[in-house]
Protein backbone atom coordinates (compact mmCIF):
# COMPACT_ATOMS: atom_id res chain seq x y z
CA UNK A 1 0.00 0.00 0.00
CA UNK A 2 1.56 3.36 -0.94
CA UNK A 3 2.54 5.56 2.00
CA UNK A 4 1.71 8.93 0.41
CA UNK A 5 -0.58 10.50 -2.14
CA UNK A 6 2.38 10.99 -4.47
CA UNK A 7 3.03 7.25 -4.52
CA UNK A 8 -0.55 6.26 -5.24
CA UNK A 9 -1.43 5.24 -8.80
CA UNK A 10 -2.74 8.17 -10.79
CA UNK A 11 -5.46 6.20 -12.58
CA UNK A 12 -6.24 6.04 -16.28
CA UNK A 13 -8.45 9.13 -16.29
CA UNK A 14 -5.68 11.61 -15.49
CA UNK A 15 -4.85 13.83 -18.53
CA UNK A 16 -1.43 12.32 -19.24
CA UNK A 17 -2.84 8.78 -19.34
CA UNK A 18 -5.92 9.57 -21.46
CA UNK A 19 -3.68 10.14 -24.49
CA UNK A 20 -2.02 6.77 -24.00
CA UNK A 21 -5.38 5.03 -23.65
CA UNK A 22 -6.56 6.66 -26.86
CA UNK A 23 -3.47 5.39 -28.65
CA UNK A 24 -4.00 1.91 -27.19
CA UNK A 25 -7.62 1.74 -28.40
CA UNK A 26 -7.11 3.37 -31.80
CA UNK A 27 -6.50 0.09 -33.72
CA UNK A 28 -9.72 -1.41 -32.31
CA UNK A 29 -12.11 1.14 -33.80
CA UNK A 30 -12.62 2.70 -37.19
CA UNK A 31 -12.54 6.17 -35.67
CA UNK A 32 -11.12 7.92 -32.62
CA UNK A 33 -13.36 7.82 -29.57
CA UNK A 34 -14.99 11.08 -28.51
CA UNK A 35 -13.19 12.80 -25.64
CA UNK A 36 -16.21 12.44 -23.35
CA UNK A 37 -16.53 8.71 -24.12
CA UNK A 38 -12.82 8.15 -23.50
CA UNK A 39 -13.05 10.00 -20.18
CA UNK A 40 -16.08 7.95 -19.10
CA UNK A 41 -14.37 4.68 -20.04
CA UNK A 42 -11.29 5.58 -18.02
CA UNK A 43 -13.34 6.73 -15.03
CA UNK A 44 -15.06 3.34 -15.02
CA UNK A 45 -11.68 1.60 -15.27
CA UNK A 46 -10.64 3.67 -12.24
CA UNK A 47 -13.51 2.18 -10.25
CA UNK A 48 -16.12 4.94 -10.44
CA UNK A 49 -19.69 4.39 -11.53
CA UNK A 50 -20.42 6.43 -14.65
CA UNK A 51 -23.69 8.06 -15.75
CA UNK A 52 -23.42 10.02 -18.99
CA UNK A 53 -25.92 12.07 -20.99
CA UNK A 54 -25.01 12.20 -24.70
CA UNK A 55 -27.15 13.22 -27.67
CA UNK A 56 -28.77 10.59 -29.88
CA UNK A 57 -26.16 9.42 -32.36
CA UNK A 58 -23.39 10.66 -30.07
CA UNK A 59 -21.65 7.32 -29.62
CA UNK A 60 -23.20 5.95 -26.42
CA UNK A 61 -22.39 2.36 -27.42
CA UNK A 62 -18.66 3.15 -27.36
CA UNK A 63 -18.85 3.59 -23.58
CA UNK A 64 -19.46 -0.18 -23.42
CA UNK A 65 -17.36 -1.41 -26.31
CA UNK A 66 -14.51 0.94 -25.38
CA UNK A 67 -14.45 -0.23 -21.76
CA UNK A 68 -14.37 -3.91 -22.71
CA UNK A 69 -11.78 -3.34 -25.45
CA UNK A 70 -9.63 -1.39 -22.97
CA UNK A 71 -9.57 -4.34 -20.56
CA UNK A 72 -8.68 -6.66 -23.41
CA UNK A 73 -5.82 -4.45 -24.54
CA UNK A 74 -4.52 -3.92 -20.99
CA UNK A 75 -4.32 -7.68 -20.52
CA UNK A 76 -1.87 -7.86 -23.44
CA UNK A 77 0.55 -5.32 -21.92
CA UNK A 78 3.55 -6.33 -19.81
CA UNK A 79 3.24 -5.86 -16.06
CA UNK A 80 5.70 -2.95 -16.04
CA UNK A 81 3.89 -0.96 -18.74
CA UNK A 82 3.13 2.63 -17.70
CA UNK A 83 -0.65 2.16 -18.04
CA UNK A 84 -0.63 -0.97 -15.90
CA UNK A 85 1.40 0.63 -13.13
CA UNK A 86 -1.08 3.50 -12.87
CA UNK A 87 -4.16 1.27 -12.43
CA UNK A 88 -6.07 1.96 -9.21
CA UNK A 89 -7.93 -1.36 -9.34
CA UNK A 90 -7.12 -4.88 -10.40
CA UNK A 91 -9.00 -6.87 -12.98
CA UNK A 92 -9.50 -10.64 -13.09
CA UNK A 93 -8.42 -12.81 -15.96
CA UNK A 94 -11.11 -12.95 -18.65
CA UNK A 95 -13.23 -10.10 -17.23
CA UNK A 96 -16.97 -10.24 -17.93
CA UNK A 97 -19.25 -7.26 -18.49
CA UNK A 98 -23.04 -7.49 -18.29
CA UNK A 99 -24.87 -4.98 -20.49
CA UNK A 100 -28.62 -4.35 -20.14
CA UNK A 101 -30.57 -3.29 -23.23
CA UNK A 102 -34.28 -2.36 -23.20
CA UNK A 103 -35.61 -4.39 -26.15
CA UNK A 104 -35.04 -7.88 -27.51
CA UNK A 105 -34.35 -6.65 -31.02
CA UNK A 106 -31.71 -4.26 -29.75
CA UNK A 107 -30.08 -7.01 -27.68
CA UNK A 108 -29.65 -9.23 -30.72
CA UNK A 109 -28.43 -6.32 -32.83
CA UNK A 110 -25.85 -5.33 -30.20
CA UNK A 111 -24.65 -8.93 -29.92
CA UNK A 112 -23.69 -8.73 -33.59
CA UNK A 113 -22.10 -5.29 -33.14
CA UNK A 114 -19.96 -6.41 -30.19
CA UNK A 115 -18.87 -9.61 -31.91
CA UNK A 116 -17.83 -7.62 -34.99
CA UNK A 117 -15.42 -5.71 -32.72
CA UNK A 118 -13.77 -8.92 -31.49
CA UNK A 119 -15.75 -8.76 -28.23
CA UNK A 120 -17.26 -12.20 -27.78
CA UNK A 121 -20.83 -11.59 -26.72
CA UNK A 122 -24.04 -13.48 -26.03
CA UNK A 123 -27.59 -12.11 -25.89
CA UNK A 124 -30.03 -13.88 -23.57
CA UNK A 125 -33.74 -13.15 -23.69
CA UNK A 126 -36.86 -15.25 -23.98
CA UNK A 127 -36.54 -15.49 -27.77
CA UNK A 128 -32.87 -16.52 -27.84
CA UNK A 129 -33.44 -18.96 -24.98
CA UNK A 130 -36.31 -20.62 -26.86
CA UNK A 131 -34.30 -20.79 -30.10
CA UNK A 132 -31.36 -22.37 -28.25
CA UNK A 133 -33.60 -24.93 -26.56
CA UNK A 134 -34.79 -26.08 -29.96
CA UNK A 135 -31.11 -26.81 -30.69
CA UNK A 136 -30.68 -28.57 -27.32
CA UNK A 137 -28.47 -25.73 -26.05
CA UNK A 138 -28.67 -24.11 -22.62
CA UNK A 139 -27.59 -20.49 -23.10
CA UNK A 140 -27.03 -19.94 -19.39
CA UNK A 141 -24.54 -22.78 -19.43
CA UNK A 142 -22.92 -21.31 -22.56
CA UNK A 143 -22.62 -17.98 -20.73
CA UNK A 144 -20.30 -19.53 -18.14
CA UNK A 145 -17.58 -20.01 -20.76
CA UNK A 146 -14.54 -17.96 -19.78
CA UNK A 147 -14.03 -16.82 -23.39
CA UNK A 148 -17.19 -14.70 -23.15
CA UNK A 149 -16.46 -11.00 -22.62
CA UNK A 150 -19.96 -9.55 -22.72
CA UNK A 151 -23.33 -10.91 -21.61
CA UNK A 152 -26.28 -8.93 -23.03
CA UNK A 153 -29.51 -9.15 -21.04
CA UNK A 154 -32.92 -7.57 -20.65
CA UNK A 155 -33.83 -6.11 -17.24
CA UNK A 156 -36.22 -9.01 -16.69
CA UNK A 157 -33.37 -11.52 -16.90
CA UNK A 158 -31.60 -9.79 -13.99
CA UNK A 159 -34.44 -10.86 -11.68
CA UNK A 160 -34.80 -14.40 -13.05
CA UNK A 161 -33.91 -17.55 -11.14
CA UNK A 162 -31.57 -18.49 -13.98
CA UNK A 163 -29.51 -15.33 -13.42
CA UNK A 164 -29.45 -16.07 -9.68
CA UNK A 165 -28.12 -19.55 -10.40
CA UNK A 166 -25.63 -18.05 -12.87
CA UNK A 167 -24.19 -15.84 -10.13
CA UNK A 168 -23.76 -18.83 -7.80
CA UNK A 169 -21.02 -20.12 -10.10
CA UNK A 170 -17.95 -18.81 -8.28
CA UNK A 171 -15.76 -18.78 -11.38
CA UNK A 172 -18.33 -16.60 -13.19
CA UNK A 173 -18.95 -14.30 -10.21
CA UNK A 174 -15.24 -13.62 -9.85
CA UNK A 175 -15.01 -12.43 -13.46
CA UNK A 176 -17.79 -9.78 -13.37
CA UNK A 177 -16.40 -6.24 -13.51
CA UNK A 178 -19.10 -4.04 -15.09
CA UNK A 179 -22.88 -3.60 -15.29
CA UNK A 180 -23.80 -1.45 -18.29
CA UNK A 181 -27.27 0.05 -18.79
CA UNK A 182 -28.27 1.49 -22.14
CA UNK A 183 -31.04 4.12 -22.12
CA UNK A 184 -30.73 4.35 -18.35
CA UNK A 185 -33.47 7.02 -18.19
CA UNK A 186 -36.01 4.26 -18.89
CA UNK A 187 -35.66 3.25 -15.25
CA UNK A 188 -37.87 6.27 -14.56
CA UNK A 189 -40.38 6.01 -17.41
CA UNK A 190 -40.62 2.26 -18.08
CA UNK A 191 -39.91 0.95 -14.60
CA UNK A 192 -43.51 1.36 -13.49
CA UNK A 193 -45.31 -1.24 -11.34
CA UNK A 194 -47.71 -2.23 -14.12
CA UNK A 195 -45.27 -2.00 -17.03
CA UNK A 196 -41.66 -3.21 -16.73
CA UNK A 197 -40.91 -2.99 -13.03
CA UNK A 198 -37.66 -4.94 -13.50
CA UNK A 199 -36.05 -1.67 -14.61
CA UNK A 200 -36.33 -0.49 -11.01
CA UNK A 201 -34.42 -3.59 -9.86
CA UNK A 202 -31.24 -2.70 -11.75
CA UNK A 203 -29.86 -0.96 -8.67
CA UNK A 204 -30.57 -4.07 -6.59
CA UNK A 205 -28.86 -6.22 -9.23
CA UNK A 206 -25.75 -4.03 -8.92
CA UNK A 207 -25.68 -4.70 -5.18
CA UNK A 208 -25.68 -8.46 -5.85
CA UNK A 209 -22.59 -8.28 -8.07
CA UNK A 210 -18.99 -8.19 -6.80
CA UNK A 211 -18.13 -5.05 -4.83
CA UNK A 212 -15.65 -3.91 -7.49
CA UNK A 213 -18.36 -3.90 -10.22
CA UNK A 214 -18.78 -0.49 -11.83
CA UNK A 215 -21.99 0.72 -13.40
CA UNK A 216 -21.97 2.51 -16.77
CA UNK A 217 -25.32 4.11 -17.62
CA UNK A 218 -25.86 6.12 -20.80
CA UNK A 219 -28.82 8.04 -22.19
CA UNK A 220 -29.69 10.99 -24.39
CA UNK A 221 -32.72 12.11 -22.42
CA UNK A 222 -32.18 12.56 -18.70
CA UNK A 223 -33.52 15.95 -17.67
CA UNK A 224 -31.65 18.10 -15.17
CA UNK A 225 -32.90 18.50 -11.61
CA UNK A 226 -35.41 16.12 -10.02
CA UNK A 227 -35.25 13.38 -12.73
CA UNK A 228 -31.46 13.11 -12.43
CA UNK A 229 -31.53 12.98 -8.64
CA UNK A 230 -34.31 10.40 -8.64
CA UNK A 231 -32.36 8.15 -11.02
CA UNK A 232 -29.21 8.37 -8.89
CA UNK A 233 -31.26 7.47 -5.79
CA UNK A 234 -32.91 4.47 -7.47
CA UNK A 235 -29.50 3.15 -8.56
CA UNK A 236 -28.18 3.57 -5.03
CA UNK A 237 -25.22 5.72 -6.09
CA UNK A 238 -23.63 7.60 -3.20
CA UNK A 239 -21.76 10.93 -3.55
CA UNK A 240 -18.10 10.34 -4.30
CA UNK A 241 -18.71 6.91 -5.86
CA UNK A 242 -19.84 8.02 -9.31
CA UNK A 243 -18.86 10.29 -12.18
CA UNK A 244 -21.69 12.18 -13.89
CA UNK A 245 -21.21 13.94 -17.22
CA UNK A 246 -23.73 15.84 -19.27
CA UNK A 247 -23.15 16.79 -22.87
CA UNK A 248 -25.62 18.92 -24.80
CA UNK A 249 -28.26 16.67 -26.34
CA UNK A 250 -29.25 19.31 -28.85
CA UNK A 251 -28.86 18.27 -32.48
CA UNK A 252 -28.62 21.48 -34.51
CA UNK A 253 -29.10 19.66 -37.81
CA UNK A 254 -32.51 18.35 -36.64
CA UNK A 255 -35.55 20.59 -37.03
CA UNK A 256 -38.09 20.22 -34.21
CA UNK A 257 -41.69 20.89 -35.26
CA UNK A 258 -44.88 20.88 -33.15
CA UNK A 259 -48.24 20.66 -34.89
CA UNK A 260 -51.80 20.56 -33.57
CA UNK A 261 -53.99 17.91 -35.17
CA UNK A 262 -57.07 19.26 -36.89
CA UNK A 263 -58.94 16.03 -36.33
CA UNK A 264 -59.28 13.44 -33.58
CA UNK A 265 -57.41 10.15 -33.13
CA UNK A 266 -60.38 7.84 -32.58
CA UNK A 267 -61.40 7.29 -36.19
CA UNK A 268 -59.79 5.67 -39.22
CA UNK A 269 -59.10 8.77 -41.31
CA UNK A 270 -56.05 10.94 -40.59
CA UNK A 271 -55.99 13.70 -43.22
CA UNK A 272 -53.31 15.66 -41.34
CA UNK A 273 -50.91 12.78 -42.10
CA UNK A 274 -51.84 12.42 -45.76
CA UNK A 275 -48.68 14.28 -46.77
CA UNK A 276 -46.61 11.40 -45.42
CA UNK A 277 -48.03 8.92 -47.91
CA UNK A 278 -47.93 11.40 -50.78
CA UNK A 279 -44.35 12.45 -50.05
CA UNK A 280 -41.07 10.78 -50.90
CA UNK A 281 -39.24 10.88 -47.57
CA UNK A 282 -38.31 7.95 -45.37
CA UNK A 283 -40.62 8.43 -42.40
CA UNK A 284 -41.11 6.57 -39.14
CA UNK A 285 -44.33 7.19 -37.18
CA UNK A 286 -44.47 6.43 -33.45
CA UNK A 287 -47.82 5.68 -31.82
CA UNK A 288 -48.30 5.47 -28.06
CA UNK A 289 -50.96 2.77 -28.38
CA UNK A 290 -51.20 -0.36 -30.49
CA UNK A 291 -54.80 0.57 -31.33
CA UNK A 292 -53.74 3.83 -32.97
CA UNK A 293 -50.89 2.10 -34.79
CA UNK A 294 -53.28 -0.46 -36.29
CA UNK A 295 -55.63 2.25 -37.50
CA UNK A 296 -52.74 4.01 -39.20
CA UNK A 297 -51.63 0.69 -40.68
CA UNK A 298 -52.41 1.07 -44.41
CA UNK A 299 -49.89 0.28 -47.18
CA UNK A 300 -47.05 0.62 -44.68
CA UNK A 301 -44.97 -1.65 -42.49
CA UNK A 302 -45.84 -1.96 -38.81
CA UNK A 303 -43.59 -3.02 -35.90
CA UNK A 304 -44.57 -3.56 -32.29
CA UNK A 305 -43.45 -5.61 -29.31
CA UNK A 306 -46.30 -8.09 -29.86
CA UNK A 307 -44.70 -9.27 -33.09
CA UNK A 308 -41.88 -11.74 -33.29
CA UNK A 309 -38.31 -10.46 -33.27
CA UNK A 310 -37.82 -11.88 -36.77
CA UNK A 311 -40.86 -9.99 -38.12
CA UNK A 312 -39.66 -6.71 -36.62
CA UNK A 313 -36.15 -7.36 -37.93
CA UNK A 314 -37.50 -8.04 -41.41
CA UNK A 315 -39.54 -4.83 -41.21
CA UNK A 316 -36.49 -2.86 -40.15
CA UNK A 317 -34.37 -4.30 -42.97
CA UNK A 318 -37.11 -3.69 -45.53
CA UNK A 319 -37.44 -0.09 -44.42
CA UNK A 320 -33.68 0.50 -44.61
CA UNK A 321 -32.89 -1.38 -47.80
CA UNK A 322 -36.06 -1.13 -49.91
CA UNK A 323 -36.54 2.26 -51.57
CA UNK A 324 -40.24 1.50 -52.14
CA UNK A 325 -40.93 1.15 -48.41
CA UNK A 326 -41.15 4.80 -47.39
CA UNK A 327 -43.15 4.66 -44.14
CA UNK A 328 -42.77 2.54 -41.01
CA UNK A 329 -45.33 2.66 -38.18
CA UNK A 330 -44.25 1.44 -34.77
CA UNK A 331 -44.87 1.56 -31.06
CA UNK A 332 -42.14 1.71 -28.40
CA UNK A 333 -40.63 -1.46 -29.92
CA UNK A 334 -38.37 0.82 -32.00
CA UNK A 335 -38.31 3.82 -29.67
CA UNK A 336 -34.73 3.52 -28.46
CA UNK A 337 -31.35 2.42 -29.71
CA UNK A 338 -32.21 1.81 -33.37
CA UNK A 339 -29.66 3.53 -35.57
CA UNK A 340 -31.67 3.79 -38.79
CA UNK A 341 -29.32 5.29 -41.36
CA UNK A 342 -31.84 6.91 -43.67
CA UNK A 343 -34.79 8.43 -41.78
CA UNK A 344 -35.79 11.87 -43.03
CA UNK A 345 -38.77 12.46 -40.74
CA UNK A 346 -39.62 11.01 -37.34
CA UNK A 347 -43.23 11.62 -36.32
CA UNK A 348 -44.66 11.11 -32.85
CA UNK A 349 -48.38 11.22 -32.11
CA UNK A 350 -49.15 12.89 -28.78
CA UNK A 351 -45.80 12.39 -26.98
CA UNK A 352 -46.27 12.28 -23.21
CA UNK A 353 -42.98 13.74 -21.95
CA UNK A 354 -40.10 15.94 -23.16
CA UNK A 355 -37.98 12.78 -23.15
CA UNK A 356 -40.40 11.23 -25.66
CA UNK A 357 -40.05 14.24 -27.96
CA UNK A 358 -36.27 13.80 -28.03
CA UNK A 359 -36.18 10.00 -28.15
CA UNK A 360 -38.73 9.58 -30.92
CA UNK A 361 -37.47 12.55 -32.88
CA UNK A 362 -33.87 11.46 -32.42
CA UNK A 363 -34.33 8.60 -34.88
CA UNK A 364 -34.26 11.08 -37.79
CA UNK A 365 -31.11 12.27 -39.49
CA UNK A 366 -28.66 9.78 -37.97
CA UNK A 367 -26.72 9.99 -41.22
CA UNK A 368 -26.31 13.13 -43.30
CA UNK A 369 -29.21 13.86 -45.65
CA UNK A 370 -27.81 15.27 -48.86
CA UNK A 371 -30.90 16.52 -50.68
CA UNK A 372 -34.17 18.29 -49.92
CA UNK A 373 -35.17 19.55 -46.47
CA UNK A 374 -32.99 18.33 -43.62
CA UNK A 375 -34.11 15.81 -40.98
CA UNK A 376 -37.24 16.71 -39.04
CA UNK A 377 -38.71 15.58 -35.72
CA UNK A 378 -42.43 16.30 -35.89
CA UNK A 379 -44.69 15.96 -32.85
CA UNK A 380 -48.46 16.03 -33.39
CA UNK A 381 -50.68 17.01 -30.46
CA UNK A 382 -54.45 16.88 -30.13
CA UNK A 383 -56.24 20.10 -29.27
CA UNK A 384 -57.18 18.61 -25.90
CA UNK A 385 -53.47 18.14 -25.12
CA UNK A 386 -52.79 21.80 -25.89
CA UNK A 387 -55.76 22.85 -23.75
CA UNK A 388 -54.50 20.72 -20.87
CA UNK A 389 -51.07 22.34 -21.12
CA UNK A 390 -52.69 25.77 -20.83
CA UNK A 391 -54.68 24.62 -17.81
CA UNK A 392 -51.55 23.23 -16.13
CA UNK A 393 -49.61 26.47 -16.51
CA UNK A 394 -52.64 28.52 -15.47
CA UNK A 395 -52.82 26.56 -12.22
CA UNK A 396 -56.20 25.06 -13.06
CA UNK A 397 -54.87 21.48 -12.94
CA UNK A 398 -53.87 19.85 -9.65
CA UNK A 399 -50.23 19.18 -10.52
CA UNK A 400 -47.25 19.68 -8.24
CA UNK A 401 -44.73 17.34 -9.80
CA UNK A 402 -41.98 17.56 -12.35
CA UNK A 403 -42.47 13.90 -13.20
CA UNK A 404 -45.73 12.08 -13.91
CA UNK A 405 -47.13 9.84 -11.14
CA UNK A 406 -45.89 6.25 -11.17
CA UNK A 407 -49.37 4.82 -10.61
CA UNK A 408 -50.89 4.31 -14.10
CA UNK A 409 -54.35 5.19 -12.80
CA UNK A 410 -53.07 8.52 -11.51
CA UNK A 411 -51.20 9.25 -14.77
CA UNK A 412 -54.37 9.10 -16.86
CA UNK A 413 -55.09 12.52 -18.30
CA UNK A 414 -52.22 14.15 -16.41
CA UNK A 415 -49.40 16.30 -17.72
CA UNK A 416 -46.18 17.35 -16.03
CA UNK A 417 -45.31 21.02 -15.71
CA UNK A 418 -42.21 20.38 -17.82
CA UNK A 419 -44.31 19.00 -20.66
CA UNK A 420 -46.82 21.82 -20.44
CA UNK A 421 -44.01 24.35 -20.75
CA UNK A 422 -42.63 22.53 -23.77
CA UNK A 423 -45.98 22.18 -25.58
CA UNK A 424 -46.60 25.92 -25.30
CA UNK A 425 -43.00 27.09 -25.73
CA UNK A 426 -42.35 29.93 -28.13
CA UNK A 427 -39.09 28.20 -29.08
CA UNK A 428 -38.91 24.42 -28.70
CA UNK A 429 -35.10 24.28 -28.77
CA UNK A 430 -34.70 26.95 -26.09
CA UNK A 431 -37.13 25.21 -23.72
CA UNK A 432 -35.38 21.87 -24.20
CA UNK A 433 -32.02 23.53 -23.56
CA UNK A 434 -33.36 24.78 -20.22
CA UNK A 435 -34.82 21.43 -19.20
CA UNK A 436 -31.77 19.40 -20.18
CA UNK A 437 -29.20 21.94 -19.03
CA UNK A 438 -27.75 22.47 -22.50
CA UNK A 439 -25.60 25.49 -23.32
CA UNK A 440 -27.91 28.22 -24.61
CA UNK A 441 -27.84 28.82 -28.37
CA UNK A 442 -29.69 31.75 -29.87
CA UNK A 443 -32.16 31.26 -32.66
CA UNK A 444 -34.91 28.79 -33.54
CA UNK A 445 -35.48 27.07 -36.83
CA UNK A 446 -38.72 28.34 -38.36
CA UNK A 447 -41.46 25.76 -38.79
CA UNK A 448 -42.80 25.00 -42.24
CA UNK A 449 -46.49 25.84 -42.88
CA UNK A 450 -49.01 23.06 -42.46
CA UNK A 451 -50.22 21.41 -45.66
CA UNK A 452 -53.86 22.21 -46.41
CA UNK A 453 -56.43 19.60 -45.50
CA UNK A 454 -58.55 17.90 -48.14
CA UNK A 455 -61.99 19.49 -48.43
CA UNK A 456 -63.84 16.28 -47.67
CA UNK A 457 -62.61 15.21 -44.26
CA UNK A 458 -64.73 12.11 -43.84
CA UNK A 459 -64.20 10.36 -40.55
CA UNK A 460 -66.57 7.90 -38.99
CA UNK A 461 -67.65 9.91 -35.98
CA UNK A 462 -70.05 8.72 -33.31
CA UNK A 463 -73.56 8.67 -34.74
CA UNK A 464 -72.50 10.74 -37.77
CA UNK A 465 -75.40 10.92 -40.26
CA UNK A 466 -77.71 8.82 -38.07
CA UNK A 467 -80.96 10.51 -36.98
CA UNK A 468 -81.30 10.75 -33.21
CA UNK A 469 -84.44 8.58 -33.20
CA UNK A 470 -82.53 5.76 -34.93
CA UNK A 471 -79.49 5.65 -32.66
CA UNK A 472 -79.03 2.61 -30.48
CA UNK A 473 -79.79 2.46 -26.78
CA UNK A 474 -77.15 1.97 -24.10
CA UNK A 475 -78.51 -1.51 -23.35
CA UNK A 476 -78.30 -2.44 -27.03
CA UNK A 477 -74.72 -1.18 -27.16
CA UNK A 478 -73.64 -3.11 -24.07
CA UNK A 479 -75.07 -6.40 -25.35
CA UNK A 480 -73.77 -5.85 -28.89
CA UNK A 481 -70.24 -5.04 -27.69
CA UNK A 482 -70.07 -8.38 -25.89
CA UNK A 483 -71.29 -10.22 -28.98
CA UNK A 484 -68.78 -8.52 -31.28
CA UNK A 485 -65.94 -9.18 -28.84
CA UNK A 486 -66.83 -12.89 -28.98
CA UNK A 487 -67.01 -12.68 -32.76
CA UNK A 488 -63.53 -11.19 -33.11
CA UNK A 489 -62.07 -13.80 -30.76
CA UNK A 490 -63.67 -16.57 -32.82
CA UNK A 491 -62.31 -15.10 -36.06
CA UNK A 492 -58.84 -14.67 -34.54
CA UNK A 493 -58.68 -18.14 -32.95
CA UNK A 494 -59.82 -19.89 -36.15
CA UNK A 495 -57.26 -18.12 -38.34
CA UNK A 496 -54.35 -20.20 -39.61
CA UNK A 497 -52.43 -17.17 -40.90
CA UNK A 498 -49.08 -16.88 -39.10
CA UNK A 499 -49.21 -13.09 -39.14
CA UNK A 500 -52.73 -12.96 -37.67
CA UNK A 501 -51.71 -15.47 -35.00
CA UNK A 502 -48.91 -13.12 -33.94
CA UNK A 503 -51.42 -10.34 -33.24
CA UNK A 504 -53.72 -9.92 -30.26
CA UNK A 505 -57.45 -10.57 -30.90
CA UNK A 506 -58.15 -6.85 -30.51
CA UNK A 507 -56.10 -6.19 -33.64
CA UNK A 508 -58.56 -8.14 -35.79
CA UNK A 509 -61.48 -5.94 -34.77
CA UNK A 510 -60.29 -3.10 -32.52
CA UNK A 511 -62.53 -1.61 -29.82
CA UNK A 512 -62.61 1.62 -31.82
CA UNK A 513 -63.93 -0.29 -34.84
CA UNK A 514 -66.66 -1.91 -32.73
CA UNK A 515 -67.64 1.56 -31.50
CA UNK A 516 -67.69 2.87 -35.06
CA UNK A 517 -69.88 -0.02 -36.26
CA UNK A 518 -72.37 0.45 -33.43
CA UNK A 519 -72.43 4.21 -33.88
CA UNK A 520 -73.50 3.59 -37.49
CA UNK A 521 -75.58 0.48 -36.85
CA UNK A 522 -78.79 1.89 -38.31
CA UNK A 523 -77.08 3.15 -41.48
CA UNK A 524 -75.38 -0.22 -42.01
CA UNK A 525 -78.47 -2.39 -41.62
CA UNK A 526 -81.27 -0.13 -42.82
CA UNK A 527 -79.59 1.91 -45.54
CA UNK A 528 -77.22 -0.90 -46.52
CA UNK A 529 -74.12 1.34 -46.50
CA UNK A 530 -70.83 -0.46 -46.91
CA UNK A 531 -69.55 -2.09 -43.71
CA UNK A 532 -65.88 -2.42 -44.65
CA UNK A 533 -64.82 1.22 -44.01
CA UNK A 534 -65.85 0.91 -40.37
CA UNK A 535 -63.97 -2.25 -39.39
CA UNK A 536 -60.31 -1.55 -40.06
CA UNK A 537 -57.87 -3.52 -42.18
CA UNK A 538 -58.02 -7.13 -41.08
CA UNK A 539 -61.69 -8.13 -41.34
CA UNK A 540 -61.75 -7.32 -45.11
CA UNK A 541 -58.33 -8.92 -45.64
CA UNK A 542 -59.51 -12.09 -43.90
CA UNK A 543 -62.71 -12.16 -45.98
CA UNK A 544 -64.92 -11.84 -42.91
CA UNK A 545 -67.02 -8.79 -43.83
CA UNK A 546 -69.97 -11.02 -44.79
CA UNK A 547 -69.65 -13.01 -41.56
CA UNK A 548 -69.62 -9.80 -39.54
CA UNK A 549 -72.72 -8.54 -41.40
CA UNK A 550 -74.51 -11.80 -40.59
CA UNK A 551 -73.50 -11.39 -36.96
CA UNK A 552 -74.91 -7.86 -36.85
CA UNK A 553 -78.19 -9.00 -38.40
CA UNK A 554 -78.46 -11.81 -35.87
CA UNK A 555 -77.76 -9.45 -33.00
CA UNK A 556 -80.40 -6.99 -34.23
CA UNK A 557 -83.00 -9.75 -34.50
CA UNK A 558 -82.22 -11.10 -31.02
CA UNK A 559 -82.48 -7.68 -29.46
CA UNK A 560 -85.77 -6.97 -31.19
CA UNK A 561 -87.09 -10.21 -29.75
CA UNK A 562 -85.83 -9.11 -26.33
CA UNK A 563 -87.48 -5.69 -26.76
CA UNK A 564 -84.10 -3.99 -26.59
CA UNK A 565 -82.86 -2.12 -29.53
CA UNK A 566 -82.88 0.35 -32.28
CA UNK A 567 -85.74 1.74 -34.32
CA UNK A 568 -84.84 0.42 -37.76
CA UNK A 569 -88.48 0.19 -38.77
CA UNK A 570 -90.67 3.28 -38.62
CA UNK A 571 -93.52 1.05 -37.46
CA UNK A 572 -91.53 -0.10 -34.42
CA UNK A 573 -92.60 1.62 -31.22
CA UNK A 574 -89.93 3.80 -29.69
CA UNK A 575 -91.28 3.19 -26.21
CA UNK A 576 -89.40 -0.09 -26.06
CA UNK A 577 -86.14 1.78 -26.50
CA UNK A 578 -87.08 4.52 -24.11
CA UNK A 579 -87.68 2.07 -21.24
CA UNK A 580 -83.95 1.39 -21.24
Amino acid sequence: MPDSLEERPSGLSCPENLAQVRQLLRPRFSHDLHDYALEGICKAADGLHVVSVVKTGGGKTTFFTGFIALLQELSKLPANHALKTCLVRTFPDHPLSIIVYPTKGLEVEMEQTFNSLAIKSLAINEDTLAAARRQNENLWHTATNSSLSCLILSPEQLTSRHFHTFLLDKSVFARIVCLGVDEVHLILSWGLPQFRSSFRDIGNALMRLPARTTLIGVTATLAAGNPTQKLVDILGLRPGTFFFSRRSNRRPELQLIFRVLRHGLQGWDFPDLKWVIEGNRKTIIYCRTISLAFRLFDHVRFCCALFSTSYNTDSRNMFINNSVTQVLITTDALKVGNDFPNINDAICINPETPEDVLQYGGRAGRREICSGPGPRAISYFTQSTVDRAKAVLAGKEDVNWDLLPENPDERQGKMSIRMARLVLAACIETELDIQFDNPAIDGCKPEEPLPSLPKNMSSHRAGGGVPMAERISDKFREYSERRLEKFRYKVWSESTDVFIESLPPTAVLPDTAIKSVLDNFSNILKRKIELAPFVGEFIPIMGKVGALMDELSAVEKELKDMSIGVNLDKRTSTSRCEKW
